[in-house]
């Protein structure tokens, strides 16, 4: 089916057959033209050779007659040569002068006068729409005079034309017989071939369907194609196997090494807890403590305890790996626990978050943990080139039916040299032993898994701001 917009294309089975049949009609045109002309030529060469005989014989007779000044015996000459439909006319010249004619009357001077002293080429004499061929034939050597004899040459421009029929004709049968010859033999060609675009169409690597496969059939050559084709399928579904279970083992390794990363700030924010729960236990000893007091110091150790089993939670969910499940979650939901599960690590060094709520009530389709994943990258790598005590800001926009939620920070940027590969997967601008540089690799496969898009933007004055664009879920959209 065609698409809208677009001139239909002709199929390659019409391509073909209409190429061949072009080039059969071309050679058999060509074939055509060279053979009528060479027969016409044969044709006029036979009608010349023709009248040199019958005026050679005719000169032969007349020798003797000529040379005893017999005009009578002359005339039955010439008579007898014109009594052929071919002979148009006969004539005996001697010294410039006719001595004996066919014509009834005077022969035409300008006949006469056509051929030049010592010519013997025939030449084409017209006469109104009749063409005569003139040949001359000299008589003793051309010593006592010449024999000059017309053909009429309708008889072979008739004989040419019926060749030329017979041959158009006969090109008419081969071209009619090309050009079907043509189509089928195209069609055969290409019907293989669009079997074989058919299935490519049909092919997913990512489903779970089969694979689809072509029965190899036509010339050696294509049912190779064919086979070669099926096994390149297989080929493609288990590479795009092996692409997907590599890019997952990237994920759960960029996770790992964000876990690490978070590892140092999370024992800051249980210790603090350990701590209370420490010194509450110490009270707690005392047999002399008041009942009003414990129960104060048994609610302080319940609260230490949900805290750490807060952090402790947080950590576990975001190790733990899933199958990604889209659901409308709110933006707002992802950037805090992004910054909560943060916070620790960022308050070593003394880096305040502020979440920017620039979309209220910003509702996108999403798996929570994975955008959590990619949010988390972001913030580490703005973390990273952002000094002590500065600030990271977390803004949630909006660009048509997609959300965004971007990470901005005020550090130096990424040099423009570099920009075209910080999505490559190992590259890092970090000293070695720094960064995997798989962060920002991974982003980018969460986000193309969302079908959504990771931008960069460099403002002016310096820093960078990566945000996550997402499909809005249902709400959104329809509010949009």
């Amino acid at each position: 089916m065609n698409t809208p917009g677009r001139r239909p294309r002709l199929r390659l089975w019409v391509k073909l057959a209409v190429l061949a049949a072009a080039g059969v009609v071309a050679m058999h045109a060509v074939h055509l033209a060279i053979g009528n002309r060479l027969a016409r030529r044969a044709l006029a060469t036979e009608q010349a050779v023709l009248g040199r005989t019958i005026a050679r014989l005719v000169a032969r007779q007349a020798a003797d007659p000529l040379l005893v000044n017999d005009p009578v015996t002359l005339h039955e000459l010439v008579s007898s040569a014109t009594e052929d439909d071919d002979v148009a006319y006969c004539f005996i010249v001697r010294d410039g002068r006719v001595v004996s004619s066919s014509f009834e009357g005077a022969t035409p001077p300008g006949l006469v006068a056509l051929r030049a002293k010592g010519d013997p080429a025939p030449i084409i004499v017209r006469s109104g729409d009749v063409r005569i061929l003139d040949v001359i034939e000299p008589i003793l050597g051309g010593g006592v005079g010449d024999v000059r004899l017309g053909l009429d040459m309708r008889s072979t421009a008739s004989m040419s034309r019926e060749l030329a029929i017979e041959l158009g004709l006969l090109a008419v049968a081969v071209i009619l017989g090309g050009v079907v010859a043509a189509f089928f033999t195209g069609r055969s060609i290409a019907r293989p071939i669009d079997g074989i675009l058919a299935a490519a169409d049909r092919f997913d690597p990512s489903a779970d369907a089969p694979v689809p496969e072509v029965s190899p059939r036509g010339s050696r050559e294509i049912a190779v194609l064919g086979e070669r084709f099926n096994k390149m399928m297989h080929r493609l579904r288990t590479a795009h196997a092996e692409q997907a279970r590599a890019r997952q083992k990237n994920v759960e390794t960029d996770r790992l090494v964000a876990l690490g990363s978070l590892v140092a700030g999370v024992a800051h924010e249980v210790n603090n807890p350990l701590a209370g729960l420490k010194n509450c236990v110490r009270r707690l000893e005392r047999e002399d403590l008041p009942d009003g007091k414990r129960r104060e110091y048994l609610a302080l150790m319940e609260e230490g305890l949900v805290r750490i089993e807060e952090v402790v939670r947080q950590l576990l969910d975001f190790g733990r790996p899933h199958p990604p499940r889209l659901e409308p979650v709110e933006i707002a939901r992802i950037t805090g626990e992004a910054a909560a599960l943060l916070r620790p690590l960022l308050d070593g060094r003394r880096i305040a978050t502020r979440l920017l709520d620039g979309v209220p009530d910003a509702t996108a389709l999403a798996d929570r943990r994975l955008v959590e994943q990619a949010i988390v990258n972001l913030v580490l790598n703005a973390a990273y080139v952002t000094e002590d005590g500065g600030e990271i800001r977390l803004r949630v926009r909006r660009r048509g039916a997609e959300l965004g939620i971007a990470v901005e920070d005020d550090g130096p940027g990424i040099p423009a040299e570099v920009r075209d590969r910080i999505l490559d997967p190992f590259f890092s601008t970090k000293p070695e032993g720094e960064g995997t540089g798989l962060g920002l690799s991974v982003t980018r496969t969460i986000v193309d898994a969302h079908g959504g898009e990771l931008t960069f933007e460099f403002p002016p004055g310096g820093g960078t701001v990566a945000t996550v664009w997402l499909r809005a879920a249902a709400p959104a959209r329809a509010s949009a």
